[in-house]
């Protein structure tokens, strides 16, 4: 062993211990290493600084950006909101639907923006339901996971694979190379859920109410409506709620009055006893808690959903409170709340004002402002974020920002547009993937859907440090001949019982090494060394290459991996030992999988 060996080795070793003692951002190791590598004259910094112009991390940084105009759009969440009604409170419908959609899905667009929009459907739906959550949210950040070996642009680390891959050998993936292998995943999982999985999670009681933002107020107490003001959500098991109107259904006889409606999370209605209620509609209603609760029970199309809430991490409803209030000097001074017109004009309604320390809730609308009146709005969640009443108001208490942007969705069709061509330019070999995810990235900027302020902002620097930062590792490994001792002793060791023993080896070895490391990281380390085992064993690399792309994509068993599982952690009240019981069983099906499949779709 040379001395330069030796030191990759050492740096290789102490980077693993930093990243699973979590001590240091994972950010912040992959610098170190650069700088260990540069400093002890193991690579030069031209090849240290290679990374950070790779294809894989510009194609990463490209695909951020349509991402995100995929997300401001709302073609993410109108795929999500489609699921209710698909659904139809069938619980196998409930669990397939929200697995196999994230998993297809995630092969074309960012895994956590997939599953993001997931949870709170699924939230929802499991209220309405009475399931628990738990048995559906890491399902379907699992399914979501290994969805992104549908295509070479499914993660960051196929694109880090591909690109050592091509640097090794001269060629790279096909966009659609292993979608055969993706595809098999994907139905596999679903029956492992299916079949065993479902049954490893907990579930003998709900998991806990999604936490809100940090430092919010109860907005309903403020105002003394706590206990009185509440949601139902319209969501019919067929069309029993079709063309009923608002009149039929009896509110104002069970002792409850209607104060504002929602419609599909989107549109505020001014409703009256005429209006038709449809699917997905929510009813602000003020009351008794027990007459509301007795009123939702009496309805089947109807769910009790409980108070309006202030922002959430991962809201149940589709709307929001907020609080604006009248500033000195404001021209909203002396007119009356409805004549604000809020609700033609931004879309949300006054419920309630604050004067001189007392609430006031009857008669709000022909209210005449006087400075320092506090306002509490509601309306629905993108509406809300996008409140903006600029001179007469001011908003005090600030909702989140908007999801989706409400003047960007007629943009909706183009981003989708943006993204085919992308995937057909790859898939059809007319560009490489990262000249095609810079020309749609531009083409969302030009077309007015990412503006270019916003472009550095929705890129994931962190991500883009981390794999330009650990990069020149896999170079180290390569060119000092650590990657070939590395490759000689497992050969050494298990190469006796051929190259399919070894291909499981590598397998196992970055499988295990995803768990509590970023897998980009993995994929950097886990290549060359595949990469080099194949080649000494005159097998061909691209199915060892393959074997860790799929290996790296199964964080399961820990939620510090990648980002997915971690998204789901508390709105699932997950702990260490469900991810363990769940996660082991899956990482096996991965694992059968890779031996099982991918010597037959490449020859070893």
């Amino acid at each position: 062993m040379t001395l330069e060996i030796a030191i990759v080795l050492t740096v290789l070793v102490v980077a693993f211990g930093l990243f699973i003692s979590g001590a240091v951002k994972p950010d912040l190791i992959a610098m170190l290493v650069l700088v260990s590598l540069i400093m002890s004259t193991v690579i030069d910094p031209a090849e240290a600084f290679a990374g950070f112009s790779s294809f894989a991390v510009i194609a990463i940084a490209g695909l951020m950006v349509i991402g995100e105009g995929l997300v401001k759009t709302g073609v993410v969440k109108w795929v999500a909101q489609q699921l209710a009604r698909i659904i139809r409170r069938d619980y196998n419908r409930l669990l397939l639907v929200n697995t196999v959609v994230p998993g297809v899905l995630s092969g074309f667009v960012n895994i956590v923006a997939a599953a993001s929009f997931f949870v709170p459907v699924i939230l929802r739906l499991c209220k309405q339901m009475e399931v628990p959550q738990s048995k559906i949210l890491l399902p379907m950040a699992c399914t979501a996971l290994l969805g992104a070996n549908l295509t070479l642009i499914g993660a960051s680390h196929n694109l880090v694979v591909d690109s050592i891959l091509m640097a090794e050998t001269g060629t790279g993936f096909g966009f659609f190379e292993f979608s055969i292998v993706g595809i098999a995943l994907v139905v596999a999982a679903v029956l492992y859920i299916f079949l065993i999985g479902q049954r490893l999670l907990p579930g003998e009681q709900t998991a806990p109410d999604p936490t809100e933002v940090p430092e919010t107020v109860d907005l309903a107490d403020v105002y003394g409506l706590e206990h009185r003001l509440f949601e139902l959500w319209i969501a019919a098991a067929e069309d029993e709620v079709s063309e009923k109107s608002l009149s039929s259904f009896g509110l104002e006889e069970a002792g409850l009055g209607l104060i504002a409606l929602v419609r599909g999370g989107e549109q505020l209605i001014r409703p009256d006893a005429d209006t038709l209620v449809k699917d997905n509609d929510t009813l602000l209603v003020l009351g008794r808690e027990e007459t509301a609760e007795r009123f939702a029970e009496s309805h089947n199309a109807i769910t009790f959903m409980g108070p309006p809430e202030v922002q959430k991490a991962h809201p149940v409803s589709t709307a929001e409170l907020a609080e604006a209030v009248v500033p000195p000097r404001s021209t909203a001074v002396g007119m009356k709340i409805r004549d604000l017109n809020l609700p033609q004009d931004y879309g949300v309604r006054v419920i309630a004002y604050y004067r001189r320390d007392r609430p006031y809730r009857t008669n709000v609308q022909e209210a005449e402002l006087q400075e320092g009146d506090s306002l509490l709005v509601y309306g629905p969640r993108e509406k809300m974020r996008a409140f903006e009443p600029e001179k007469k108001l001011l908003i005090y208490f600030k909702p989140g920002v908007a999801e989706v942007s409400t003047h960007l969705k007629k943009k909706a069709p183009l981003a989708a547009t943006i993204l085919l061509g992308v995937i057909l330019g790859a898939a059809v070999g007319f560009m490489p993937i990262a000249a095609m995810a810079v020309a749609g990235a531009v083409a969302m900027v030009l077309v007015g859907i990412v503006p270019l302020k916003e472009v550095y902002r929705v890129i994931d620097w962190r991500t883009l440090v981390l794999i330009g930062g650990m990069y020149p590792l896999g170079v180290a490994l390569n060119s000092t001949g650590a990657a070939d001792l590395i490759g000689e002793t497992l050969i050494a060791a298990i190469g006796g019982f051929g190259p399919l023993a070894v291909l499981a080896a590598v397998s196992i070895l970055a499988l295990v090494l995803t768990q509590p490391m970023h897998n980009a990281a993995v994929a950097i380390i886990m290549t060359p060394i595949a990469i080099n085992a194949a080649q000494l064993m005159q097998s061909d690399p691209r199915p060892f290459a393959v074997a860790v792309i799929v290996a790296c994509s199964a964080s399961f068993m820990m939620p510090y991996g990648h980002p997915a599982p971690l998204l789901v952690e508390h709105p699932g009240g997950y702990r260490g030992r469900d991810y363990l019981a769940f996660g082991a069983g899956l990482s096996l099906i991965v694992l059968i999988v890779i031996i099982g499949l991918i010597p037959r779709l490449w020859a070893l």
